[in-house]
């Protein structure tokens, strides 16, 4: 679509239609029909391709129209095939975003007026590797904790959802004194699920001049059933002894929705995670008493609903 640049006598100035100019006697453009007629079936084509029915009297027709539009130029493009998972028809606009990260089960009920829901779904984080009271002559460094597996989907509300999904999220690995605790997977009924981050290492080490060594962080979560995006949790980091710089702990592997509790220095406390990341190791050389771990973050689920 553009101005009418070939139709000879319309008049258009530095490219655009103008005024007439009674003063100056310099006429207005003119707007032939064959260009009115195609603006107007450029916006009727907008309008009956996001499924409306054109009505004069209404004037949001056409906005309403890009709104659903959008989205689904954005689904066309995307490479996973949705249609198996009875996906049939643009997203519509947003009626809000409802948050879950309450531990055990709860049942969600879609929006009445919800077509389509967005659902992210991570799993719990794995707490870093602990610490115990420390030999005389040694040090304990523990790695951090995995993150949970997060998967995404889009799916059509069905009568069977608008009865309720049950949506279950596991808690954290709790903190430790020792190899870090596994988080807890989530699941969004039988739609699809992913499973917590594992805890981190530890390992003891006796102090020499030049000593010096690391250990592994916690596995990342694994997925099962999304259908825009499933990925595996990341791995917590590494701990680690130099005898240049001391101790450091692993920080806890990030989820799609926190960083990841940081790294400590030695006889800190570890940090805890949030929604799904990993929680952080301690490191040590406290002979009198334990240096706890962070926890890992709960599971977390977030859905978007469209009408």
């Amino acid at each position: 679509m553009d101005y009418p640049k070939n139709i000879p006598g319309v008049g258009l100035v530095n490219g655009g239609f103008v005024d007439e100019n009674p003063v100056a006697g310099t006429p207005g453009s003119l707007i032939p029909a064959a260009w009115g007629n195609s603006v107007t079936q450029e916006i009727l084509n907008a309008i009956k391709a996001a499924g409306l029915t054109p009505d004069e009297s209404k004037t949001d027709q056409l906005a309403n129209a890009i709104g659903a539009l959008v989205d689904f130029t954005k689904l066309k493009n995307t490479p996973t095939t949705l249609a198996g998972y009875g996906i049939t028809d643009a997203v519509g606009r947003l009626l809000a975003v409802r948050q879950f990260e309450a531990v055990g089960i709860t049942l969600y009920m879609p929006n009445p007026r919800a077509k389509r829901i967005h659902v992210r779904l991570v799993g719990a984080g794995g707490s870093g590797g602990g610490c115990t009271p420390v030999p005389a002559g040694s040090q304990i460094l523990g790695g951090g904790g995995g993150s949970g597996g997060y998967a995404q989907s889009l799916y059509d509300v069905t009568a069977q959802m608008s009865a309720g999904v049950p949506i279950s999220l596991g808690a954290g690995g709790a903190v430790s004194n020792t190899t870090g605790l596994s988080g807890g997977g989530a699941s969004f009924g039988p739609y699809m699920s992913v499973s917590g981050g594992g805890g981190g290492q530890r390992l003891a080490l006796v102090v020499t001049g030049t000593s010096s060594g690391f250990i592994q962080g916690g596995v990342g979560g694994t997925v099962s059933g999304g259908n825009l995006c499933s990925a595996r949790g990341v791995s917590g980091g590494f701990g680690m002894s130099n005898a240049n710089w001391g101790l450091l702990s692993g920080c806890g592997a990030a989820s799609a929705f926190d960083g990841g509790g940081p790294f400590t220095g030695s006889n800190t406390v570890g940090s805890a995670g949030i929604r799904g990341s990993g929680g952080s190791g301690a490191c040590s050389v406290n002979a009198s008493a334990s240096v706890v771990s962070g926890a890992g973050g709960n599971a977390f689920c977030e859905i978007w609903e469209y009408e």
